[in-house]
């Protein structure tokens, strides 16, 4: 398959439900995080502290308010599960997490990155989710030398300052392999898309369309409804006639309205999306049922990946969300404390940026997902799989991969 030569888009978005969260750090220290704001206990307030107490301290920037609060939950059952793999220890010196809420926010993002830095002294941060905070987190934490992460993909902006790891990769790289697919594999021609309007998902759809059109489709027909949209039925009259509709919407919520609308307003035309895993959450799809069977998608993690870290993960994280498998959110963030972590042992535990950094970029890590491995510059390489959505007895479920592109690469880190 060809790989993609594509102008950067980026930020990142998914949806949608209000939660609070309490950290627990271990025994001794904890800080509490909610939507009110934060109490915090520990020891060790700043950089020199944390050093001389042998402490670590990783911070994270989740939402746990504000238009994608479902996912701050989501992503801190994943790094928690990585943490306490680890025992909350890592080359002989304990971990402390201390979590904050960014609230769908960027100026909320900063000043609690802020606070972050400058109060607990921490020079790790995991997260934001959205990419207009990376922006705006770029230049300080590049100058407080502070190591920082995305958590669904990552934006060409953020490349090569040397304090960015960008997972699994960049947002167009990311859905352009899935475009030349449609095309190749599963013989579509023309296209209609249908994606949210912010800059995240115009990014992943602008890749998909170029993958779509180098491999010799044709896109006949563009929607960009709001973020929060409401009613997707006025956009679902205007669909022209094509092969294939594509849609990149900002999560379960909005693509589950979609689906509905769509086949409450009678199209037949074949539906294929990209983030299929990461937007079908288990509750949606047993909601929509059997109208989703068939969706085939683009999916950065499956739960149904064949190998023994993943088969270890399902569990832990069953454990901690009622029963659910996991999602790739979950998978994101443990995958990216387990990275983390790697590089500390490396280093001996020294989280200085410089030699952090240069310690994770030079390592391989299986994953749930599978093997991660890295450009120097902080962009990840990694899998990348077709899914689709099908029924399994009385469930409905994300499938096992249909295809893997077993390195997803930016070509303009080849340049």
């Amino acid at each position: 398959m060809k790989r993609l030569m594509i102008l950067g888009l980026a930020i990142l978005v998914l949806v949608a439900m209000m939660g609070l969260v309490a950290v627990g750090c271990d025994d001794e220290e904890e800080t509490t995080t909610t939507a009110a704001g934060t109490d915090t206990t520990a020891a060790a307030t700043d950089t020199t502290a944390a050093a001389t107490d042998g402490t670590i301290k990783i911070g994270a920037l989740l939402d746990y308010t504000g238009p994608v609060a479902f996912l701050g939950p989501i992503f801190e059952i994943g790094i928690k599960a990585a943490l306490e793999e680890a025992d909350y220890m890592v080359a002989g010196k304990k971990i402390e997490l201390i979590i904050e809420d960014s609230a769908t926010s960027v100026d909320v993002a900063v000043t609690k990155a802020k606070k972050l830095v400058e109060q607990d002294g921490v020079k790790i941060i995991i997260g934001p989710l959205m990419g207009d905070a990376h922006l705006a987190l770029g230049p300080y934490t590049a100058e407080k030398g502070v190591l920082i992460t995305s958590l669904i993909n990552g934006m060409w902006e953020t490349v090569g300052k040397g304090n960015y790891l960008v997972y699994p990769t960049t947002v167009d790289a990311q859905t352009y392999p899935f475009g030349e697919y449609c095309v190749d594999e599963l013989g579509y021609k023309t296209a209609v898309v249908v994606a949210a309007d912010y800059a995240g998902k115009r990014g992943y759809a602008d890749g998909w369309i170029q993958g779509f059109e180098a491999a010799g489709g044709t896109v006949v027909q563009e929607l960009y409804p709001p973020v929060g949209n409401a009613d997707y039925s006025p956009y679902v009259s205007q669909i022209e006639d094509s092969e294939v509709v594509m849609y990149a919407l900002e999560g379960p919520d909005a693509v589950a309205k979609f689906i509905y609308q769509y086949n409450e307003g009678g199209k037949t035309t074949p539906l294929v999306t990209i983030t299929q895993a990461d937007d079908y959450s288990p509750q949606m799809l047993n909601q929509l049922g059997d109208i989703i069977v068939g969706i085939k998608g683009q999916s950065t993690y499956t739960w149904k990946l064949d190998n023994p870290e993943n088969e270890q993960f399902v569990e832990a994280v069953k454990a901690e969300w009622d029963g659910l498998p996991p999602m790739p959110e979950h998978q994101n963030a443990y995958a990216l404390t387990k990275i983390i972590l790697n590089g500390l042992e490396q280093t001996g535990g020294d989280d200085t940026l410089e030699n952090l950094f240069a310690a994770i970029v030079a390592s391989e890590v299986q994953t749930p997902a599978g093997l991660v491995k890295w450009d120097p510059s902080g962009v990840a390489i990694c899998p990348m799989y077709v899914t689709t959505a099908e029924k399994v007895g009385d469930n409905y479920e994300i499938s096992a991969p249909l295809y893997t592109l077993d390195e997803v690469i930016d070509v303009r880190l080849q340049q």
